[in-house]
């Protein structure tokens, strides 16, 4: 995205030259028009006539145009713009939008005089006599790929010919002036605005600035769209989010209770008094986990496909976790152009191919949405990490799974099982020169919540753990199942339960995420226990509760507030 600084333009036609400013707020433009492999990856579908990865998408309408807008900022975490039911857009939001006209004109600057306007602009002839020149000219040439010509001084690519570019705008032929800063057209019409000519549009006197105007559900091969965004913030200085304040204060009928848990800091405990307890309760959960009783295999992968998205490059790969077995994975790793190693995310789910958001081939699929964590992470820039839970490989199913384990590892639970895996991908990981270890996050929900939860506390090389309803509490879900505890449950030693996992994580970033299914206002008394410890270790904020009440799936607000917690959780002081 290219950031435009506020200033005044003359925004519109020939006819009435005014004055206005764009200044609240700053905004960032795309260089390029979307092109087709970004639609289709963002909306699973590919409307254009002219067809080409690389080509503009057009042929779509604005309310397509918006709705792409909106998926996409979910994708990345940010905070969807408009309302899709009537258009209508919060202009406070920091997701994807089309820019305005005044926006769009601001960002043209200059062009070049008309002798130069071919090595910047894909357009048609001067000549507007000859209908079947034109008939001809358009079936034989088409657009071209997004960024193939000169960019103007500000950077764009194509703001002038291949397609014409929707905005914002409601049309607007009396050249009104509806507010002189951030003008964003009328409140009301019919036809919204399209801003630059397309590969057809003449380059006579007619051309009339590049800007016209059609109905917001038409289609047209010659009309695409770039998007916009608010420009952000300066990137905050490690500290609080604005909304940590409402997780961290559990609610008055909770208070500072830890319910029936058995106390974690006893009164006037001390620092180093602490480090024993920990000890002693690593030693405490890996009894229970129970021990593959095998010498950890050096790391090795074999790559099965490799592949491009637009926003990373991808490789499917399974990992060594045994002398003899193979566990899937993927690694995404983000077009980011930088030189110094990238933050990583690990992912656990039941496969790889729904926290990619992509059909990768395994048994369990679920199309880009909220629980494609490692989408969303790759988005954010950051290398993500997804990997499959045994339960799906280990056998034909469930059972196979873990009878299979048991023949195998006798000693081991399903969880044991997945810690092994998790410390065997983690020992890959540091391998990787491109990932920063210093900064190892773990996200996942529901069964991936479970694996994060434990992943983090058994491996201090986790250094941020989000865990989105996995049921904090040991009687709060399904840990009883064989391919979790299984029967350890039943005799667990007294006191024993999932605070103690939450204060070995400590002082290190977590943050639970609930909706009043497998957590809910209960929760909070694990997160109190475990507080004291992160107290006692002087990071009292390190540790959080976001509850959305809307049942077991996350939500967008959710998923965002998790990538912000995250993105906190990896910033350094320079």
């Amino acid at each position: 995205m290219i950031p435009i600084e506020g200033r005044t333009a003359e925004v519109l036609d020939e006819a009435t030259k005014i004055n206005v400013t764009v200044t609240t707020p700053p905004f960032l433009i795309s260089p390029m028009e979307v092109t087709q492999a970004e639609f289709e990856s963002v909306t699973g579908y590919n409307p254009s006539h002219h067809k080409g990865a690389r080509l503009p998408v057009e042929n779509v309408t604005w309310w397509e145009a918006i709705r792409y807008s909106n998926l996409r900022s979910i994708r990345e975490g940010l905070e969807p713009v408009y309302d899709l039911t009537n258009g209508s857009w919060d202009r406070s939001k920091n997701g994807y939008r089309l820019p305005t006209n005044a926006e769009w004109t601001l960002a043209l600057g200059a062009l070049p005089d008309a002798a130069k306007m071919t090595a910047f602009a894909n357009l048609g002839s001067s000549d507007t006599k000859d209908a079947g020149a034109l008939l001809e000219s358009v079936k034989t040439r088409g657009t071209r790929n997004a960024g193939s010509l000169q960019p103007t001084a500000n950077g764009l690519y194509d703001m002038i010919g291949n397609v014409w570019e929707w905005v914002y705008d409601y049309a607007n032929p009396t050249s009104a002036v509806y507010s002189a800063a951030s003008p964003s057209g009328p409140g009301t019409g019919v036809a919204r605005m399209v801003r630059g000519g397309s590969f057809a549009s003449t380059t006579s006197r007619w051309a009339r600035g590049y800007r016209s105007s059609i109905e917001p559900d038409r289609k047209s091969r010659f009309t695409g769209f770039r998007v916009a965004r608010n420009q952000p913030a300066p990137a905050a200085k490690p500290g609080r989010p604005a909304w940590l304040s409402e997780v961290l204060t559990p609610p008055a009928e909770i208070g500072n209770s830890t319910g029936k848990l058995s106390a974690l800091v006893p009164e006037g405990d001390r620092l180093d008094t602490w480090n024993e307890n920990r000890a002693e309760l690593r030693k405490k959960w890996n009894g229970i986990l129970g021990s593959m009783n095998l010498t950890p295999p050096a790391p090795a992968v074999r790559v099965v496909e490799t592949f491009e998205e637009p926003a990373y490059s991808g490789r499917l790969m399974y990992l060594q976790v045994e002398p003899d077995y193979w566990e899937k994975i993927l690694v995404m790793t983000p077009h980011t152009r930088v030189s110094k190693p990238l933050p990583v995310v690990i992912v656990p789910y039941y496969d790889v191919d729904t926290p990619a958001g992509k059909d990768l081939g395994g048994r369990l699929f679920t199309p880009l949405g909220t629980r494609s964590y490692a989408h969303l992470a790759v988005q954010q820039g950051y290398i993500a990490v997804a990997i499959r839970w045994f339960g799906e490989s280990y056998g034909e199913h469930y059972a196979e799974a873990v009878a299979n384990l048991k023949l195998r590892h006798p000693n081991v639970t399903g969880l044991g099982k997945w810690v092994w895996d998790s410390q065997r991908l983690l020992d890959y990981i540091y391998t990787l020169p491109e990932a920063d270890h210093s900064r190892i996050g773990i996200i996942g929900h529901s069964l991936g919540g479970k694996m994060a939860l434990y992943a983090g506390a058994m491996d201090d090389r986790i250094t941020a753990v989000v865990s989105s309803e996995p049921g904090i509490g040991l009687s709060f879900s399904n840990y009883e199942d064989y391919w979790y505890l299984g029967e350890k449950t039943r005799s667990l030693p007294a006191g024993t339960d999932h605070h103690e996992l939450l204060a070995m994580i400590a002082p290190r970033p977590f943050l639970l995420i609930g909706g009043d299914d497998s957590d809910n206002a209960k929760s909070w008394y694990y997160i109190n226990a475990a507080k004291a410890v992160y107290s006692l270790l002087g990071k009292p904020d390190q540790i959080a509760y976001l509850n959305h009440h809307s049942g077991h799936s996350p939500t967008p607000d959710s998923i965002y507030k998790a990538m912000e917690w995250l993105k906190r959780s990896f910033m350094k002081e320079e």
